[in-house]
């Protein structure tokens, strides 16, 4: 007997989200299972069965590796932030671009705060 996914929202609103799976012949009997199992005690609106064999996995887990440097979207991004911006400085000065700490803070009259 094929195994059937279970998704089912608790409010119309809500996404479809996984409650579990079963066993069944067919998809109309899954549904009636998935009802009686999963929703019996009225806990959503909606559900829905899909094959376990029907969902589809990625193949090649390098599809989910960062190309790019994100680590600013994170906490652990800021850590040594300090060092990296003096870092960042000195490599400016490096390529003759040192001038641009001199820059006025954007808002301030350009003679000290604003």
């Amino acid at each position: 007997m094929p195994t059937y996914e279970v998704f089912g929202r608790r409010k119309w609103d809500a996404p479809l989200e996984h409650v579990g799976n079963l066993h069944a012949a067919d998809h109309r009997t899954a549904l009636l299972i998935a009802r009686e199992t999963h929703f019996r005690h009225q806990e959503g609106v909606d559900y829905a069965v899909v094959r376990s064999d029907h969902v589809h996995r990625l193949e090649d887990a390098s599809l989910l590796e960062r190309r790019t440097d994100i680590s600013y979207r994170l906490q652990t991004g800021y850590s040594g932030f300090r060092e990296k911006r003096e870092a960042a400085r000195q490599a400016a000065a490096a390529r003759g671009r040192g001038h641009l700490r001199d820059r006025p803070v954007p808002g301030s009259n350009g003679k000290g705060a604003a």
